[in-house]
């Protein structure tokens, strides 16, 4: 049989194990394969577990919204009524008052009223017929001026808030990671079934044509059984690497989902036509992509994060321990009838000093939140150590992969060349047929060992991605083809099978 007829009768029986049908074809014909970008776009968009990060930012924004509330604009009144005294009264009091950021300020306005008789110790809360409406403000110079606990608590919240972003970006880096292997494992899975389907394929057509050998007795008998019994393993390997198939996909379905966000099993048509295969190794710098890690990797900023984060404790710790000295100034008058003194307008100008003598409370917040600070610097100092280490190893794992998918490709034509001779050979008569089946294993192992070769470059470079914070590899390592630089991958399936010519 020639390699063409070959080739499209494992074809068609790969068709038939995988469940298509004979009107099928025809339909599927226009399904496209199943790119890594479509895998992506759909861990980005729908996995549960990105879902969750992006509640977390969604909680993070709601306390900073919470933390503004410390400058919200608040109403307090008060009214009192003393029908039955000595002194019968009623008063009213209702102020508005407002803290600003800028040094810790705060705004007041107010309008109070005092009606009735009232005991000289309280004097203050008569007014004039019509009452009095005063305003001022209150300027902390020393503690709470530079930062108090409103500004720091929306400071933190700010933090908290970026680092549940890195979170999200961490989550989504290391999904599609994960997400890409198992595609790749699919791809390869459908490469190993066509491989395995193309031998038992060779297998039942050879064991028909040796049957007929065997009863005009051009061979012994022996040859039909050693086929028989080679039948019956590629069969056995057949069923393995269809469950293999089967398998990768259910792996596989975890990352993609449909647009409800349930997880998808790809079907078998949509299997691209083969793996890439590298001509050039990627051009990486050692020194370029280790600023682009130290410069993007999520762990690295959410460890700044955190430093910041105790800095703005520390800091408010500081100016907790140091002595309160406020200025307040207020402006009053009184409007109406009633008693002379209380009609000229009353300025007011106070100065309140508010001394800690021990501040022991201060004091260890400051040295606790220095003390985090120091543990983050130190956690830092070893995560970028392990981030540098993380590409370059990506790296030399990448260029290593790249010299063994050469290798393992010229051993694997090696070995289908190998396969053909035996098989001329018996064909001549000079060999038998277990040689043929041994060399054929051969051929299929090192066909084997191409595909393993070539997912573990196409690993290298995910890996090189994440260890660099590249967040959309997909235009790389995308197995359809056109999407690929030219210099980097040869067009067609990564193994032209023992029988390809």
């Amino acid at each position: 049989m020639s390699p063409l007829r070959m080739r499209s009768a494992a074809l068609r029986l790969l068709a038939v194990l995988l469940g298509v049908t004979g009107a099928a074809p025809l339909a599927q014909a226009t399904v496209a394969p199943l790119t890594l970008e479509e895998v992506l776009d759909s861990v980005r968009e729908r996995h549960p577990q990105v879902a969750v990060a992006r509640q977390g930012v969604a909680s993070a924004e709601a306390e900073l919204l919470s933390a503004k509330g410390g400058f919200d604009t608040v109403l307090k009144t008060k009214g009192v009524y003393v029908p039955f005294s000595y002194y019968p009264h009623e008063r009213l009091d209702a102020v508005v008052e407002q803290p600003l950021p800028l040094g810790g300020m705060r705004l007041f306005g107010g309008y109070r009223l005092g009606q009735g008789k009232f005991p000289t110790y309280y004097g203050q809360y008569e007014t004039l017929s019509s009452g009095e409406l005063r305003a001022g403000l209150e300027l902390p110079l020393w503690r709470n001026g530079s930062i108090d606990k409103r500004r720091a608590d929306i400071s933190k919240a700010r933090l908290r808030k970026e680092m549940t972003g890195t979170t999200l970006a961490g989550d989504r880096l290391e999904l599609q990671r994960e997400a890409a292997y198992h595609y790749w494992d699919w791809v390869a899975a459908g490469q190993q079934l066509g491989i395995v389907s193309a031998q038992y394929g060779l297998a039942v057509t050879r064991h028909e044509q040796l049957a007929r050998r065997a009863a005009a007795g051009d061979i012994p008998q022996i040859e039909h059984t050693e086929n028989e019994r080679v039948l019956l393993e590629r069969e056995a390997e057949l069923i393995a690497a269809r469950r293999k198939l089967e398998q990768a996909a259910l792996k596989l379905s975890l990352y993609l989902r449909d647009t409800e966000g349930e997880p998808l099993v790809v079907s078998p048509s949509r299997m691209p036509g083969g793996l890439p295969v590298p001509n050039a190794v990627l051009n990486a710098q050692l020194d370029t992509q280790l600023e682009q890690a130290l410069r993007q990797r999520p762990e690295l900023r959410e460890l700044a994060l955190q430093r910041e984060l105790f800095q703005v404790d520390a800091r408010l710790a500081r100016n907790q321990a140091a002595p309160a000295v406020d200025l307040g100034v207020s402006v009053a008058k009184d409007l109406g009838a009633g008693p002379a003194n209380l009609r000229p307008t009353e300025l007011q100008a106070s100065l309140t000093l508010d001394v800690p003598l021990q501040a022991r409370g201060a004091r260890g917040q400051r040295q606790a939140a220095e003390a985090k600070r120091a543990a983050v610097e130190a956690k830092t100092r070893l995560a970028r150590d392990k981030v540098a280490t993380e590409v370059r190893d990506t790296l030399s794992a990448l260029h290593a992969a790249y010299e063994r998918v050469g290798l393992a490709r010229s051993a694997a034509d090696v070995a289908r060349r190998l396969a053909r001779g035996e098989l001329t050979r018996f064909e001549q008569g000079a060999t038998s047929l277990l040689f043929v089946n041994l060399r054929e294993q051969a051929a299929v192992d090192a066909e084997l060992k191409e595909i393993k070769a070539l997912v573990d470059y196409h690993r290298a470079v995910i890996d090189l991605r994440a260890a660099t914070a590249s967040q959309e590899p997909a235009p790389l390592l995308d197995a359809t083809g056109p999407q690929l630089p030219g210099d980097m991958l040869e067009t067609g399936s990564a193994t032209q099978g023992m029988t390809g010519g």
